[in-house]
């Protein structure tokens, strides 16, 4: 089975603006969704990002340069991954239609590793 990553971006202020129960709601529905896929076999893990700090390291014609990141004028950042197994990516699609943050018109990106060729 391979393993893949799905990608959470979403807008820098997409969730600070939640009110305390609108927050509950949307944490059951991530932690349904993990239990749902764990015991299907489904879930190896993931976390959430901070949405605040990073740093973004650049190699430019042998300069190695570090800024702070996000950047605030950034349309999304990255707030969080997790890692799945699928038979394919066909299946890693259906799994990730069927994930909370799709429920909010986010978008979920899918990687396959590089660990799966290993399989």
């Amino acid at each position: 089975m391979a393993k893949f990553v799905l990608m959470l971006p979403h807008a820098p202020d997409r969730y600070t603006n939640l009110g305390e129960d609108e927050f509950m709601d949307l944490m059951k529905d991530y932690i349904g969704w993990v239990e749902e896929m764990s015991a299907k076999g489904k879930f190896e893990g993931g976390e959430k990002l901070l949405d605040e700090g990073g740093k973004i390291v650049t190699n430019k014609s042998g300069s190695i340069e570090v800024h702070d990141g996000p950047f605030a004028e950034v349309a999304e950042i990255l707030g969080g991954y997790m890692v799945i197994n699928a038979e394919d990516y066909d299946e890693a699609v259906e799994i990730a239609r069927s994930h909370p943050h799709m429920k909010h018109n986010e978008t979920i990106i899918i990687r396959q590793t590089d660990a799966s060729a290993d399989d």
